[in-house]
């Protein structure tokens, strides 16, 4: 039988090697809070939006060229989808920690601060990294109130047996996405990809991977979160890895738990089947489209707690 070696020799297990690419700019322009939603282009928003609501998103916004998609959780929309010829995913927006911020990364890429349109609020700096995508670091959107979230099931842990002869059947229906989780994506320029999303925003490694066996060629994928201080962050806000051309890989959601997951899976299934791409579920509690561009949704709750303030030369634990 062979064993997955992949995560061996990750920096979290022994630390950044002398020479190594230290997971951090040592001076970055600023430091985004987290990430706000991601921008995508379909050709036909009304079967994109059946989808959505089957895969767990609600809608706070519809025009005839655009779609706004939320979860439960307090907060900007999750997706922002406008029309186009063909599925493609234009880019991250990163929430600014101040308003300020905007002023000092329009500075330092030669762009400038402009207005968002009213069903978003608030302003934005459009800049672009090395590998050509479009990054867009926002602040003072508007903030939409929290929906119900689904309740999670009483489970018997241990010694501790809180249910006892008491059926409990998750509903089915679509696992109800609570917020936006992280994104990965490809670049056919990986090194200067990276450090710019550093120097920055002030994104710092969690944990890098290397080809096996090939560590002194340097790292071909890296897990990055959001430098919080010590406000517990996510572990990885932003997954980038080495490839042949730049490119979206996939974007996680968070939802209650795998019940709730494994639950929506076949209603996701039937509308996929009927609409604009198939899915699965997988043990990671992902589901995921065919169609390239609609994401993945990751499990529950366990997410953020990985801390931001472990040095980059000793990033948290293995993904």
């Amino acid at each position: 039988m062979s064993v997955d070696e992949s995560h061996r020799g990750l920096h979290a297990e022994q630390g950044a090697l002398p020479g190594e690419h230290p997971g951090r700019s040592a001076d970055p322009v600023i430091k985004v809070d987290g990430l706000a939603w991601l921008e995508l282009e379909k050709p036909d928003l009304a079967r994109a939006e059946v989808f959505a609501h089957a895969f767990g998103f609600a809608t706070t916004y519809r025009s005839a060229t655009e779609l706004h998609l939320r979860g439960a959780f307090a907060g900007p929309p999750c997706l922002v989808v406008r029309a186009g010829r063909r599925s493609r995913f234009v880019g991250p927006a990163f929430r600014a920690a101040d308003p300020a911020d905007l002023l000092r990364l329009a500075d330092a890429t030669g762009t400038r601060v402009r207005r968002l349109p009213e069903p978003l609020g608030g302003t934005a700096v459009d800049a672009w990294e090395p590998a050509g995508a479009r990054v867009r670091v926002v602040s003072d959107v508007l903030e939409h109130p929290a929906l119900p979230t689904q309740p999670v099931h009483t489970l018997n842990l241990g010694d501790d047996r809180p249910r006892t002869n008491a059926v409990q059947r998750p509903p089915r229906a679509p696992a109800v996405v609570q917020r936006l989780g992280h994104v990965v994506l490809q670049s056919d320029r990986f090194r200067a990809s990276l450090d710019w999303y550093l120097d920055h925003l002030g994104l710092i490694v969690s944990d890098f991977l290397h080809f096996p066996g090939q560590r002194e060629r340097g790292p071909t994928m890296a897990f990055i979160r959001c430098d919080r201080g010590a406000t517990p962050a996510d572990h990885h806000t932003l997954a980038m890895t080495l490839g042949p051309r730049s490119r979206y890989v996939h974007s996680a959601y968070e939802v209650a738990d795998l019940d709730a997951l494994a639950a929506g899976v076949s209603t996701c299934w039937t509308s996929a089947t009927s609409g604009p791409g198939g899915s699965a579920a997988t043990s990671r509690a992902a589901r995921s489209s065919t169609t390239g561009v609609t994401p993945t949704v990751s499990s529950s709750s366990t997410t953020a707690t990985g801390t931001s303030s472990t040095p980059a030369s000793s990033p948290g634990g293995p993904r």
